[in-house]
């Protein structure tokens, strides 16, 4: 088994069918067979031998189809690198894998060539055919003369690296089975024919290009629209002239076509799929509308080759991203125990199939902590439905800790989307000094993709939502967040709105949320940064830092009434103060958890100071108290144990006397007498005391 065969043996059955498209310039399956039989003979003679890293740092020209399959052919194992790397990335890239040889566009060689690893053998530069090698022409072979090793199944073909979104990029190692039963997947349930025409304008070197379109495509004999980056306006004109039937891409792609694109645009396209990233279900919406077509959502990750799920034909539900493919398996599991969750229950994503990666290159450990018991931890949180679909929720470490609450940005990001300022959001947690976290969103306003935002003469910069920025922004603002507040719990309810041009997105569209927490917000021009004394609510309904803390009244209150009775007191004094310092127009039930009564980290900061009045200088109460007492009644019950134990100042001894008789008792017998009537309910001592009087 070789995934070479996916063109190899396509062009013996297909030799003069056309294969593929690039700008203007047409190839058979034969033609392509030949030029990549050329290319393997210039590898072999190069030394490259089975097993060997081959290194491909090409954009989407026919060059990559033909240098990656003339690898596969010797067994050697193909190391995609994205075009968009720095240097010093591409040298850790080849370094990692140790590969052998490198091939490249001329031009982007030269810049490489100074920062390149020693341990590289040769380096390839190519040109947009790929029918040169470092100047010298390369003579076509034959298609009737193919061959090509026969590797074994398990045998890795190819080392995809991870996006690097969540930290140092690993090598995914793909077996060639690994490839094959994705492929046979995706024909099957994308129902890809021969007489399709694709439009191939995602990123070859990410693994939904390469193994989901360019292996699944050729497989079939469709044909491929290669664009050599996405263009909307290409597309529009490519999709009409080539007749495109099957339309691939990324969630990104898809709200740009919808913007751009007139039904009678897409006449000849029957099928539509994204992938790589999660759909906004507003998309899905829109382009049903539009289109009069749904948009067929799959889900996996380069670890699974990619895909793993797909919501179905047959079967199509909206927002989900459907049941487990051919031959693999899809649960939830509890991320702390990995237990399996119940239905409905949200976990992580687990998965175990053909698919599967062998595991990280060189990276014993990585692939032990991603790979337990034949399963394949995916890092999604999701859930699934009683009918089997399932549906993703997050990333486990995109996830936002707000004072000990779950917050997935994904859930936050869903309900903005629906206001009608906004075209993208990415919501993101940055530290807090109380909670831990709290909830930022770059927002991408209505109308900036088309025409972005030029404010005092800075290019493309984030515009922080402030009372200086422009007045329509504020409204904006204003809106935004009076609708997140209609439809989230309070702690999900961003607690500051960054308006962006443009979200930082990798290659396969999704987008780098480790930029944006690195973003220094503080670091903005002072005319665009945030008024500072409020990062709760609008400014209009911000809580005033100077107003007055007041003097103490729970602990007399409290020396004054039934120990029976104190708690409630406590209870209501803390039921007031939330009431007071959030505006509210009614006090919160005793039960409820702080963070849901509307408290944000300066209102928090307010109480505790009132807390520290009431409790006097003798103990220190921190900001975060309220993270050791969450509920009202939990601080309600800490204040009467410290306002009713403290030692309290010495008061005169009382006589209590009759017109009958006066006593005077001793120490002892007052001691028990009040613990006697600290035991008592109010309705037991005035019971007890009826009967004194009674007497």
């Amino acid at each position: 088994m070789n995934i070479c065969e996916h063109l190899t043996v396509t062009a013996k059955l297909f030799p003069a069918k056309e294969a593929l498209v690039f700008e203007q310039q047409r190839f058979t399956f034969g033609e392509l067979d030949g030029m990549s039989q050329a290319a393997a003979l210039v590898l072999e003679e190069a030394g490259l031998e089975r097993g060997d890293r081959v290194a491909i740092m090409l954009p989407n020209v026919p060059a990559f189809i033909v240098w990656y399959f003339a690898a596969l052919r010797l067994g050697a194992i193909v190391v995609s690198i994205s075009t968009r790397l720095a240097a010093a990335e591409v040298s850790f890239v080849v370094s990692d894998c140790d590969a052998k040889l490198l091939i490249s566009l001329d031009d982007s060689l030269a810049t490489l060539k100074e920062q390149l690893p020693s341990s590289l053998d040769r380096l390839v530069a190519t040109n947009d055919l790929g029918d040169i090698c470092n100047g010298a022409s390369i003579a076509p072979v034959s298609s009737e003369s193919s061959n090509w090793v026969k590797t074994e199944p398990d045998e890795p073909a190819l080392i995809l690296y991870t996006s690097g979104t969540t930290g140092f990029a690993k090598g995914a190692t793909l077996s060639h089975m690994n490839v094959r039963s994705n492929v046979c997947a995706f024909n099957h349930l994308c129902n890809m024919q021969p007489n399709d025409h694709i439009l191939l304008a995602v990123p070859l070197f990410h693994c939904f290009g390469q193994n989901a379109l360019l292996n699944s495509a050729l497989n079939v004999g469709a044909k491929l629209v290669l664009q050599r980056s996405f263009d909307p306006h290409e597309s529009r004109q490519l999709i009409a002239e080539e007749n495109v039937s099957q339309l691939y891409g990324v969630p990104m792609m898809f709200q740009v076509f919808h913007d751009s694109c007139e039904p009678s645009d897409l006449a000849s396209v029957n099928y539509c799929f994204s992938a790589a990233a999660t759909l906004p279900i507003q998309t899905s919406h829109r382009w049903q509308e539009k289109f009069g077509m749904p948009i067929y959502e799959g889900y996996g990750l380069t670890e699974t080759s990619p895909f793993a799920s797909y919501n179905h034909r047959i079967k199509f539900v909206p927002g989900s991203i459907g049941t487990a493919i051919d031959g693999v398996e899809m649960k939830i599991v509890d991320t702390e125990t990995g237990e399996d969750c119940s239905t409905g229950e949200l976990g992580e994503i687990a998965i175990r199939g053909p698919n599967v990666m062998i595991g990280y290159w060189n990276r014993p450990d990585d692939t032990a902590t991603a790979i337990r018991d034949g399963w394949f931890h995916s890092g999604d949180i999701g859930r699934q439905d009683e009918n089997g679909f399932f549906y993703i929720v997050d990333r486990v470490k995109d996830m936002i800790a707000v004072g000990g609450l779950k917050v997935y940005p994904a859930e936050v990001e869903r309900v903005l989307l629906d206001h009608p300022s906004v075209s993208q959001v990415a919501v993101v947690g940055f530290p807090d000094a109380v909670f831990g976290e709290k909830v930022i969103a770059f927002v991408v306003p209505v109308g900036s993709i088309d025409a972005p935002r030029q404010s005092a003469g800075l290019p493309s910069q984030a515009v922080e939502e402030t009372a200086s920025a422009e007045s329509s922004d504020r409204l904006d603002v204003v809106q935004i967040r009076q609708y997140a507040k209609d439809n989230l719990a309070n702690y999900k309810v961003p607690r500051r709105i960054v308006f962006i041009d443009e979200l930082p997105r990798n290659p396969s569209g999704k987008v780098l949320k480790t930029k944006l927490r690195e973003m220094d917000l503080d670091g903005l021009p002072e005319h665009f940064q945030a008024e500072r004394h409020s990062e709760s609510e609008n400014q209009a309904d911000a809580i005033p830092l100077d107003r007055a803390v007041r003097q103490p009244t729970l602990r007399a209150e409290l020396e004054r009434s039934h120990a029976a009775s104190r708690k409630d007191i406590a209870n209501r004094f803390v039921q007031k103060l939330v009431q007071t310092i959030t505006g509210s127009a009614d006090a919160p039930d005793s039960e409820i958890r702080f963070l849901d009564a509307g408290l944000d980290s300066l209102m928090i900061v307010e109480m505790s100071s009132q807390i520290q009045v009431e409790v006097g200088p003798a103990q220190e109460i921190p900001a975060t108290l309220v993270f050791d007492y969450p509920r009202v009644c939990d601080l309600g019950e800490f204040l009467v144990q410290e306002l009713t134990t403290q030692e309290l100042p010495p008061t005169p001894p009382k006589t209590r006397t009759t017109s009958t008789n006066s006593f005077e008792a001793t120490s002892k017998e007052t001691s028990r007498l009040e613990t006697e009537v600290a035991s008592l309910t109010e309705a037991q001592a005035l019971e007890e005391l009826i009967k004194e009087l009674e007497a």
